[in-house]
């Protein structure tokens, strides 16, 4: 069943909502994700009734922060309010995208925003490296609030068993940019393809050989295979590429607890936190490596603090 995401965002912000739009259709496509916003009310019916019955439906909410929103009675007076009550009550997931510098710390500290750092996106010299770092995020969210299920018991048969297709609708290597290899990599990532993930990861890094994301992908890939060492290599030169990238050195504790290294990993996980302070997730790995360490009491702060910031909910 797909999670329902909702929009929530001012008209002024149209532009960037439409940008957001096109790096989630894959997530679409694969059935993860099914979206709405009030472009999509019909024309006749209650356009307020429309956006209420989809608000108390919707498992993510996304607020679309800016002054226009920050401004707007609707937005900030009836969606968003609506949407931290279904966050306070566990009903909803509520995600803040700070889209343009505005002061929004006093409202929303609280949650987990996007993108990393909540670094607004019209901040970032390149716009599609925000969004895909907001959609990255966002898939972290439906994995954690999407139930596991067990896989089928293999069926015995004397035929040959077709295999799912892999994609196969990219275009040939010799045109392909270094987007569409991250993107390549990512769907045989998520299809835990491993090895041919890696192949195109290493293709984006042979064309942009400081390409961040890249390397990251590369690192989380690696820690799926088990070579740790490697992955500490990618996840090390992606953090001296970008040294405030949170994400990157929070990976790169997952491959020093791999490697059995757990000072070094904790040392990690703090330096996440530090970039990110409402960085649930590293807050957990830091509490599962004091454990690690038998530092048993400081291990219940950090889980904690982690639950407090939404891990789990």
């Amino acid at each position: 069943m797909p999670v329902k995401i909702f929009f929530c965002y001012a008209h002024e912000d149209e532009q960037l909502l439409n940008k957001l739009k096109s790096h989630l259709i894959p997530l679409q496509r694969q059935g993860l994700i099914d979206f709405w916003h009030d472009r999509d009310i019909s024309a006749g019916t209650d356009w307020e009734q429309q956006i209420k019955g989809h608000l108390n439906a919707a498992q993510i909410i996304l607020l679309l922060v800016s002054s226009d929103f920050m401004v707007s009675d609707y937005c900030y007076g009836i969606e968003m309010q609506r949407a931290l009550e279904r966050h306070e009550r566990g009903e909803a997931r509520v995600i803040p995208i700070i889209l343009r510098r505005v002061d929004w710390q006093d409202v929303l500290g609280k949650l987990q925003v996007l993108p990393t750092d909540a670094r607004p996106i019209k901040s970032w010299p390149d716009l599609d490296e925000a969004l895909y770092n907001v959609t990255e995020g966002i898939r972290k969210v439906i994995e954690e609030i999407t139930p596991k299920s067990s896989p089928p018991s293999p069926v015995l048969s004397p035929q040959p068993v077709s295999q799912t297709p892999l994609p196969t609708n990219l275009p040939d290597k010799s045109q392909k940019t270094k987007e569409q290899w991250l993107e390549e990599g990512n769907e045989f990532y998520n299809l835990k393809q491993y090895p041919k993930a890696l192949a195109a990861y290493e293709q984006a890094l042979r064309l942009d050989p400081n390409y961040v994301f890249a390397y990251s992908c590369k690192g989380n890939t690696l820690n799926g295979l088990k070579r740790y060492e490697e992955a500490l290599a990618a996840f090390e030169q992606a953090i001296r590429l970008n040294p405030n990238d949170a994400a990157a050195y929070n990976n790169k504790g997952y491959a020093l607890n791999g490697l059995k290294r757990y000072e070094e990993a904790l040392a990690a996980f703090e330096q996440a936190i530090r970039l990110n302070p409402n960085d649930a997730l590293a807050y957990n790995s830091k509490g599962y490596i004091l454990n690690k360490l038998n530092r048993k009491r400081e291990a219940e702060l950090a889980y904690d603090k982690a639950r407090q910031l939404g891990y789990g909910a």
